[in-house]
């Protein structure tokens, strides 16, 4: 997607912008995130605003419209997302404006002093949002079907699965066919738990981009956090008892059998993902949830 700068923004866009957050005196380029046309820190005499945003006639229109429903009932019941502060619609665009939070881009490595923030900020959301405060969120267990990975990949890409994979591909299409039993629950979960969406400032881990939050059971994000671990190196029972005392991880929908369920329907999501739209970006994601996904099958 190419990513317009404030100058290029239409001059009407600009001075709706502007009434909101005061006149513009430097727009500053964020370091990551690739789904909107427009994103930038904005600097004014009164503060800085993160705003994001894109024209209507762009596919992701959709996801901000649910990214801003979202925030608007997270800064009542989460201090760790940014709040929501104004939404602009005009002249075929929709911004909207965000408080800007201190931090740098989680750490995932082993003996980071990120990791135990991050656990302990995920366990105090899964326990706040549940249930869900945004009301008509649809299900993570639909999209999970849509991205089902196995099957697919049996039907058009058997080349592509490595000995393990083929050895073990009618396992992981029965687990993902398995899986929608498993994600039932009422928690609003993120969804998309990577070190490039929390914000580390000491002990304050602030979670950002809550475009692809879905309601599911509460160890969803948790589960995800192990994945992402090992990719960046822990060994996959060390990640699992790094995360094991967060609340979701806790609940009585956590069960051994749905995290392998969802270990290995992750694994086979991501995999589809690398082979449809490969980039670096997904490899160490991928063999995380490759190594978590063999190693809980192995002990089962």
């Amino acid at each position: 997607m190419h990513r317009r700068s404030w100058e290029e923004l239409p001059t009407a866009v600009r001075h709706a912008v502007e009434a909101e957050c005061g006149p513009v005196l430097r727009a500053e380029a964020p370091s990551a995130g690739r789904n909107s046309t427009f994103a930038a820190f904005l600097h004014t005499a009164s503060g800085t605003v993160f705003v994001k945003g894109v024209p209507d006639y762009e596919r992701l229109v959709t996801v901000h419209e649910h990214e801003i429903q979202v925030n608007a009932r997270l800064r009542e019941t989460v201090r760790e997302a940014p709040r929501l502060l104004w939404v602009v619609r005009t002249e075929g665009w929709l911004l909207a404006g965000y408080e800007t939070v201190p931090g740098e881009h989680a750490d995932f490595t082993p003996g980071s002093p990120h990791v135990p923030a991050v656990v302990d900020a995920l366990s105090r959301i899964a326990q706040q949002l549940t249930p869900s405060p945004a009301p008509g969120v649809a299900p993570l267990r639909k999209r999970y079907a849509r991205l089902a990975g196995w099957q697919w990949l049996a039907d058009h890409h058997t080349d592509d699965l490595d000995a393990w994979e083929a050895g073990h591909l009618d396992l992981l299409i029965q687990l993902d066919n398995d899986l929608p039993s498993i994600l039932l629950g009422d928690c609003l979960v993120h969804g998309d738990i990577h070190q490039l969406n929390l914000l580390v400032d000491g002990d304050q881990v602030h979670v950002i981009d809550w475009a692809w939050s879905r309601t599911g059971p509460p160890w969803v994000d948790a589960a995800l956090l192990i994945a992402r671990l090992i990719g960046e190196g822990h060994e996959p029972a060390h990640a699992e008892h790094l995360v094991a005392g967060s609340w979701g991880m806790r609940h009585a929908s956590a069960s051994s059998g749905a995290l392998t369920t969802f270990a290995a329907t992750t694994y086979g999501q991501w995999r589809r993902l690398a082979v449809e739209f490969p980039s670096p970006h997904r490899e160490a994601a991928l063999r995380g949830a490759c190594d978590w996904t063999r190693h809980r099958l192995s002990a089962s």
